[in-house]
């Protein structure tokens, strides 16, 4: 079985969609977890409260389920997500202006910006990042992410600890993990 989930984890969207299509539960999953952490970034980035960002999170997905069968552009799927939950972001914090009683307490003029293209296109650099040290090996998952994720940093000697590595060697297991990195992203068109 663990063969099995591994098989669908990496197959491409187009393939997903189609087996979503088809009705296969797990690829729908491996669908929405590819995409969980970046649609549920998009509310916070919009200064929107952990409840409300469930909210909006759980009705960009239902809204793909539902509407699926219709993209045209199956290689767009990213951005067609992004752009459902900017606008779901946007109608929320506009309908929470409104409410007399919420004025005071939701304080974002993102309302008046035009959220699509900044927002899109850092949203598009931080899910390749996130795709990219998920195809890394768990060794250098566990580097990345002590590194340039951990608040407080742990320190190189915690990290090698961690990792059964000497605190002489860390430095070269970083700097390999962080080459591998690069070229994976790279692969997927990464632009800085």
């Amino acid at each position: 079985m663990q063969h099995g989930v591994h098989a669908v984890r990496d197959r491409t969207d187009a393939e997903l969609i189609q087996q979503c299509l088809d009705g296969h539960s797990e690829a729908w999953d491996v669908l929405v977890h590819r995409y969980s952490r970046l649609i549920y970034s998009i509310p916070f980035k919009w200064g929107l409260q952990r409840e409300d960002a469930k909210e909006i999170f759980q009705s960009v997905w239902l809204d793909c389920f539902q509407e699926l069968h219709s993209l045209r552009d199956i290689d767009r799927l990213q951005a067609w997500l992004v752009r459902i939950a900017i606008r779901k972001c946007y109608r929320f914090s506009t309908s929470k202006r409104s409410r007399p009683e919420d004025v005071e307490i939701v304080e974002t003029d993102h309302a008046s910006e035009d959220p699509s293209e900044g927002l899109i296109e850092r949203l598009d650099r931080e899910q390749l990042i996130r795709m990219s040290i998920a195809k890394l090996t768990e060794r250098c998952q566990q580097v990345i992410k002590a590194l340039f994720f951990e608040d407080p940093f742990p320190g190189y000697a915690t990290i090698a600890a961690r990792l059964g590595l000497s605190s002489n060697s860390i430095g070269f297991t970083r700097d390999r993990c962080l080459e591998r990195l690069g070229k994976l992203l790279e692969e997927l068109g990464y632009e800085h």
